[in-house]
């Protein structure tokens, strides 16, 4: 689901970018110092998006377990499940151009592109309710001297101009319907009276 997700986001920033040759690719910014050798997809030259931390957004996750649903008549029906899930995913998008200037014009236009479509819904990437989520919203992720140190550290390459996104409020939906309960159809609350 992150891969198609993330597929689709990749082709609307090459539509942005415009040229004829996908600038955009999605792969693992860490094997540029490597060989490249053997694999099917060159990301030399190009503008890389790579996945580098995936975190669940805790916040959102006290929803009820326990939720009333309706049959095909419009009768409720209590249904237990677990909760949604909603995940933060980091994103760092690397030029990783021959030409300094040109790594910098890319990394301009993400940072245009998204500044001008940070929500994607159904309408801009088609399938995506049918895969279980809501909407994606993408975040500038601002990120310290330090942090960009040992974000290349563990990435084993050379800074390069880069930028950190956050996508979040990805949220998975479990399939199954849940096991049936019974719903609470009143409360039987009795007060007493506190002696004096």
């Amino acid at each position: 689901m992150i891969d198609q997700v993330l597929n689709a986001v990749v082709g609307l920033l090459n539509d942005h970018i415009g040229n004829t040759e996908p600038e955009v690719l999605l792969g693992n910014l860490s094997l540029i110092e490597s060989s490249q050798q053997g694999t099917d997809t060159n990301i030399s030259d190009r503008l890389v998006v790579s996945v580098v931390n995936i975190q669940e957004e805790n916040i959102l996750r006290n929803n009820p377990s326990n939720r009333q649903v309706f049959d095909n008549m419009g009768l409720p029906r209590g249904v237990a499940r677990n909760p949604d899930l909603y995940l933060n995913i980091f994103l760092l998008i690397g030029a990783n151009k021959e030409q300094y200037t040109i790594g910098l014009q890319r990394i301009s236009q993400v940072i245009s592109f998204f500044q001008a479509n940070s929500i994607f819904t159904e309408a801009e990437i088609p399938g995506l309710t049918a895969s279980g989520l809501d909407k994606i919203i993408f975040d500038l992720h601002s990120t310290s001297f330090e942090e960009l140190n040992q974000l290349w550290g563990i990435m084993g390459g050379k800074y390069m101009p880069s930028v950190v996104y956050k996508m979040r409020l990805a949220y998975f939906s479990s399939i199954e319907e849940g096991m049936e309960v019974p719903l609470v159809k009143s409360i039987d609350a009795q007060f007493r009276n506190k002696p004096n």
